[in-house]
């Protein structure tokens, strides 16, 4: 169990490096700056084809899943949201995932008390946060279902752990995310526009962050990690204000305070 926190919690912080990243690297095309990320996931996984990877249909099944409705529709949306609201106030919502893996997962594993009230800190310190602050309602409601994307693609995740291993599971998940959005781009005829900061942003964000949290799940399930990654968000905002003027106020110092406590409180 402790492994799997410390990855985590390691895959949040690196995590929360990315928004900022997406949103100061951003070009045109949402599309175009998904495939910079596929782009790198794919650079990044590629080495662990040397480890002997065990493609079975499992692999393939969850592993597409995941990345279909992670990597691949979750963070198309988050990313068109960074263009309707500020760079914390979309990556807070874009947690909401936070509480919907534990319900979703509940018919399956039970619902633990402990959990559900974790959840609940973290997203009573989400919402502190992000209290008074402006942004669309297009960008709010982008963000919010790029978490229910994300919450269901942990579930895919969850499910995997019993059959697949993580390495292979992290490598189809990349190889999917690019073939997706690669056929996507030939569709439209044009070639796409890579964005250095967006690539380094995968690479970071996918290429390391997301196989430790996959690698996470195979210690302490998937319910604990997805809670502890309460921890980007917060780190986040930090980045955004002293990168971006994205001021903090006494109602974010509360948030990150529940956020914390939530975070503990899954832990133990």
């Amino acid at each position: 169990m402790l492994i799997g926190i410390a990855l985590a919690a390691t895959a949040s912080l690196l995590w929360a490096v990315g928004p900022f990243l997406y949103k100061t690297g951003a070009t045109e095309s949402a599309l175009d700056d998904l495939f910079s990320i596929a782009l790198a996931a794919m650079l990044s996984a590629a080495p662990l084809a040397a480890l002997g990877l065990r493609l079975s249909p499992q692999a393939w099944l969850y592993g597409a899943a995941f990345s279909m409705f992670g990597p691949v529709l979750g963070t198309y949306v988050y990313l068109l949201s960074l263009r309707y609201a500020e760079v914390g106030l979309a990556n807070l919502l874009s947690y909401a995932y936070i509480v919907l893996v534990p319900l979703l997962a509940s018919p399956l594993e039970g619902l633990s008390l402990q959990y559900v009230a974790a959840s609940l800190l973290a997203m009573a310190g989400l919402s502190a946060v992000i209290r008074a602050r402006r942004g669309s309602a297009k960008g709010f409601a982008l963000a919010l279902l790029s978490a229910l994307f994300y919450a269901i693609s942990f579930l895919a995740l969850g499910a995997a752990t019993a059959s697949v291993d993580p390495w292979s599971f992290t490598f189809v998940r990349a190889l999917v995310l690019l073939l997706a959005v690669g056929l996507v781009e030939a569709a439209r005829r044009r070639r796409p526009r890579v964005s250095a900061r967006i690539f380094a942003a995968g690479a970071l964000s996918y290429g390391v962050g997301g196989p430790l949290f996959i690698l996470s799940t195979y210690y302490a399930n998937v319910v604990v990690p997805t809670i502890l990654t309460a921890l980007s968000p917060a780190v986040t905002q930090a980045i955004t204000y002293l990168k971006l003027g994205e001021r903090l106020d006494a109602w974010s110092g509360a948030g990150f305070a529940l956020i914390l406590a939530g975070v503990v409180l899954a832990s133990v």
